[in-house]
């Protein structure tokens, strides 16, 4: 690097007066940014726990149950430290606090969004290498009304998490490009690593994002060392071929499409998919008006996507000729969303907490434009960011409100998502918690409604059946949902309960077999085949189902009683 440059840059960081090592200038002109903008980012975060200040009183929603106060496994620090940064955060904070309230776990969620915001303005100073463009693109960053689901979602911890490791490791890629400081591959490699860690398949987008910074980057003026390109070739080859999250896609895909006809297609169309999504997105970004947990009412007619779709790749193309640096921004705004747009059904169509990320980009593009504008307009451009500042304001604090009980999100979901099987599905189950069964009923008959082969509905609606002890209705709908998707296993104990009650001991043998088919190593199909055999009379088998179930689960106190009971009925003591 040039001295003419360390100078420049030097300029930039205020940093006249410190060490003249052009390697040395990176940690220099992080921590002085931080030191010269501190009343900027102290303001600004007090400013945003008291727009998120009516989230933190929120309930434990949706997700969060199994995660957290149904998990049986949270105090286990060994599977804890195995599986995630995700789980061993809920471990250290249920240790610290219980799991009585859910407020330990928002104000976690919080802290991490105001580290992402600190990470956003350092990242943006490097990128613009301009402090009011930093400072107008952290703001808009800060607000945006899509990141309410990320945020006050404590299950949407996962994406704070992949946030603050994919821009720690673009601030150390920065770095690298900028002084040819060896120390930055090392530290790019670990924040690599750490990003890869918390979630595989999605911090595959830094790979995506680092070739479209390559891209945009002046690499003739700024790098004169011909062995970073090679590095960065190579971090790139790394993370792509030795990373690829192959067995964490094949999770996500039989996530997405649990519960549906096994005969369903795992991919999307993309002729359909890219115009959607994209359009639907950039509406939910500049519009924010019909936030939910589901998106599937896309109302802009077919010509209108695609009009949206081809007008943004040739901004992007325009911009890529003409300006760089908004060609980075509006390329980052979905290249670092890609992983959650493959054709492939890894993820939702759309879902706001997949755009946290890729708001950046959007937000950096305003910032760019109102700067911009500003050189030859003055009242203008500070009337749109006054505008647009108050609005999304008042948008993200009404919307935290829906976050705040099950009750409201589920609602507000199948308010703006009413052709949403997921969303009826759900809100079937939040009746069936307040034992509200009729209204259950409901809710999960409309999710068959609107999607016919849906078969966890079916399933769930006759659990509420099953309760109110109208077996017959129960039966009905078990035998609709095994016949749309045969390996619901929970389906065929159910109808094992059903058979016993209605002493229907043929029909109970039959399903208990099923049963066994699906994992005959599985403990708990075992004891269900040893009950079954005591109801029919035959001892001798139960008695060999119950030493199985010990066998494959030594701990099964019910089995041990079983047993006990059965050879004390054989010797006849």
């Amino acid at each position: 690097m040039s001295q003419k440059r360390v100078k420049k840059i030097k300029s930039l960081y205020s940093l006249q007066n410190t060490s003249t090592d052009e390697n040395e200038y990176g940690k220099f002109a992080i921590l002085n940014l931080l030191k010269e903008n501190w009343k900027f980012l102290v303001c600004l975060c007090f400013g945003i726990i008291f727009l998120y200040s009516n989230s933190l009183s929120g309930n434990f929603v949706s997700d969060d149950y199994a995660t957290i106060p149904n998990n049986p496994l949270i105090d286990n620090f060994g599977l804890s430290f195995q599986s995630s940064f995700i789980s061993l955060s809920n471990y250290f904070i249920y240790k610290l606090f219980g799991l009585t309230n859910s407020f330990p776990f928002h104000v976690f969620n919080l802290f991490l969004y105001l580290v992402t915001i600190i990470l956003i303005f350092v990242f943006g100073f490097l990128l613009s290498e301009n402090k009011i463009v930093s400072q107008i693109t952290t703001l808009f960053f800060a607000i945006m009304p899509v990141h309410v689901e990320a945020v006050s979602w404590i299950s949407g911890k996962p994406y704070l998490f992949l946030a603050i490791s994919f821009l720690i490791s673009m601030i150390f890629l920065i770095l690298l490009l900028k002084t040819g400081n060896k120390k930055y591959v090392w530290l790019l490699i670990l924040s690599v690593i750490v990003g890869l860690l918390i979630d595989k398949m999605r911090f595959l987008s830094f790979v995506f994002i680092a070739i479209v910074y390559a891209l945009s980057y002046d690499w003739k003026n700024k790098v004169k060392t011909p062995w970073l390109k090679v590095i960065l070739v190579g971090i790139i080859f790394l993370v792509m071929v030795v990373f690829l999250a192959w067995p964490a896609i094949l999770v996500r895909i039989t996530a997405v499409n649990s519960g549906t006809n096994v005969s369903d297609s795992l991919f999307y169309d993309p002729f359909f998919q890219y115009p959607t999504a994209i359009s639907k997105y950039l509406q939910l970004l500049w519009f924010p008006i019909d936030l939910t947990l589901y998106h599937t009412m896309y109302i802009f007619p077919n010509w209108l996507n695609w009009s949206i779709f081809l007008s943004y790749l040739t901004m992007s193309v325009y911009f890529y000729f003409k300006n760089k640096k908004y060609f980075f921004a509006l390329a980052f705004i979905f290249v670092a969303s890609a992983p959650s747009m493959a054709p492939i059904k890894v993820s939702w169509l759309v879902a706001e907490r997949y755009i946290f990320l890729g708001s950046f980009g959007f937000s950096l593009f305003l910032a760019y434009l109102l700067y911009d504008l500003s050189k030859y307009l003055k009242l203008i451009p500070l009337t749109l960011f006054i505008s647009l500042f108050v609005l999304l304001i008042v948008r993200t604090y009404l919307r935290n409100i829906d976050w705040q009980t099950n009750h409201n999100l589920w609602v507000a979901a199948c308010q703006v998502s009413p052709n949403s099987h997921n969303a009826w599905n759900n809100i079937g189950d939040d009746y069936d918690k307040l034992k509200d069964y009729p209204n259950a009923i409901k809710g999960f008959t409309q999710s068959t409604i609107v999607k016919p082969n849906y078969a966890d509905a079916f399933h769930n609606r006759a659990n509420i059946f099953y309760k109110l002890g109208r077996l017959d209705l129960a039966r009905e709908s078990y035998e609709i949902a095994i016949k749309i998707n045969p390996n619901l296993f929970q389906t065929y104990m159910s109808l094992v309960q059903i058979d016993l009650m209605e002493k229907n001991y043929n029909r109970a043998v039959q399903d208990a077999n099923t049963l066994l088919k699906f994992n005959i190593n599985n403990s708990q199909s075992w004891f269900i085949m040893g009950l079954v055999q005591i109801r029919i009379g035959d001892i001798e088998g139960a008695k060999t189902s119950m030493k199985k179930v010990l066998e494959l689960d030594p701990s099964n106190k019910s089995a041990n009683e079983a047993l006990l009971q059965l050879s004390v009925s054989v010797t006849g003591e």
